[in-house]
């Protein structure tokens, strides 16, 4: 193949839609998330319900992923303080935990973008709030969302507190452009547009 078909080639395929990019993930694994200040983490097990995620409906179903919560002793130990399914078929794709204790967790392994794609839980594990991205979207601007095989690209990379000295709200960048800034206490979402584009 001479070098003018080579070039046409690669033309051709990165002008193909979103839609046909094929995308490969690593298995879940135990994660375990701590606070900035170190008085809280939370242990994450992936679960095994396969069948429950998108585009997967006829693989096996089984227990979703559980989060232990555990708070930092004045004897330096940790104490388990709630044991609670989440709202994943098999493991959220990151998590922050703030120094009051709540956790936020965002997308699914091997299926970003589709199913809870935010939840909220208290320092007890109690589910505060969740988001499915028909929630946070309207249905036009959820279709200029970039797609692969089993995710829509809706997160950039940039995330984190708005409040670092307080950590009670967290800013996630989205591929529009814009922002999602959610409140840990309540779980309420504001959304804020913009123009910058994902790094």
């Amino acid at each position: 193949m001479d070098a003018v078909r080579v070039a046409m080639l690669s033309l051709v395929v990165g002008m193909l839609p979103a839609q046909s990019m094929a995308d490969s993930w690593a298995g879940p694994r135990v994660a375990n998330v701590f606070s900035s200040d170190g008085q809280y983490f939370v242990r994450i097990t992936p679960g095994k319900s396969v069948g429950d995620t998108f585009g997967f409906a006829g693989a096996p179903k089984g227990e979703y992923a559980r989060a232990e919560f555990y708070r930092r002793q004045a004897d330096r130990s940790y104490r388990l303080t709630a044991d609670v399914t989440l709202e994943n078929p098999v493991a959220p794709v990151e998590a922050l935990v703030s120094t009051a204790g709540h956790l936020i967790t965002f997308d699914n392994w091997h299926n970003a973008g589709y199913g809870r794609v935010v939840a909220i839980y208290g320092s007890q594990g109690r589910l505060i709030a969740s988001y499915e991205l028909e929630r946070l979207y309207s249905s036009d601007r959820l279709s200029k969302l970039p797609m692969s095989v089993s995710s829509r690209w809706w997160r950039c990379a940039a995330r984190g507190y708005v409040d670092p000295d307080k950590e009670t709200a967290v800013y996630v960048m989205e591929r529009l452009g814009g922002t999602f800034v959610f409140e840990l206490a309540t779980g309420k979402f504001e959304y804020r547009p913009g123009t910058a584009t994902c790094q």
